[in-house]
């Protein structure tokens, strides 16, 4: 059977964290700069490889924008019924295995726990509470090693207002600390609108 997966061409900046090797990418662009759909190739991309993606933001729009691309790219394979889409839980996945891609809201930790994953993005990340990342989301990622993408905008005057967090530069300081780390574990990814 020839099914064919449907991805965009990513644009150069996307290309750059898409292909990178760091298992900690820390991404701050500007609005429309193209986040959310390099997320998704990403996504797909490590979801065909049999891993167990995880895709979080706070907003349900930001869910439905991310969740558009990736099911029009595995759009044959799911009518072929290799793939079982659930559009309730946002789910794509593979019958009988632990490959599985899920979009889900996430505002604080709470709304992360009871779930696992190989491959963790957590969009929008500077609205988000910073235990989002500390206290359930790396600890996911412990039994398996797994990777994490944490993408923001820098935040304005308006947004802090919706912000979670009670410190509102945290995205903005694990930019930093991304930029500034030698090791190869983390890198961070700069381009604007």
């Amino acid at each position: 059977m020839d099914l064919t997966v449907r991805l965009p061409e990513p644009h150069q900046r996307q290309r750059e964290f898409i292909d990178s090797n760091a298992p900690r990418r820390v991404i701050r662009a500007g609005r429309r700069g193209g986040k959310t759909i390099g997320m998704s190739i990403y996504a797909v991309q490590r979801f065909l490889a049999g891993r167990r993606v995880l895709y979080a933001a706070p907003t349900q729009e930001q869910i439905d924008a991310f969740w558009r691309h990736v099911r029009r790219a595995l759009d044959e394979p799911i009518e072929a019924g290799i793939f079982v889409k659930n559009e309730t839980l946002h789910t794509i996945e593979l019958p009988g295995t632990e490959q599985r891609i899920k979009a889900k809201t996430a505002w604080n930790a709470d709304s992360l726990r009871g779930d696992y994953a190989d491959t963790l993005i957590l969009d929008e990340f500077q609205l988000m509470s910073e235990d989002t990342w500390n206290t359930v989301g790396a600890p996911m990622l412990l039994d398996n090693n797994g990777d994490a993408v944490f993408i923001y905008t820098p935040p304005s005057l308006q947004s802090r207002s919706a912000s979670k967090a009670t410190d509102p530069q945290h995205a903005a300081k694990m930019f930093k600390r991304a930029q500034e780390d030698t090791s190869g574990r983390w890198q961070a990814f700069h381009f604007s609108s």
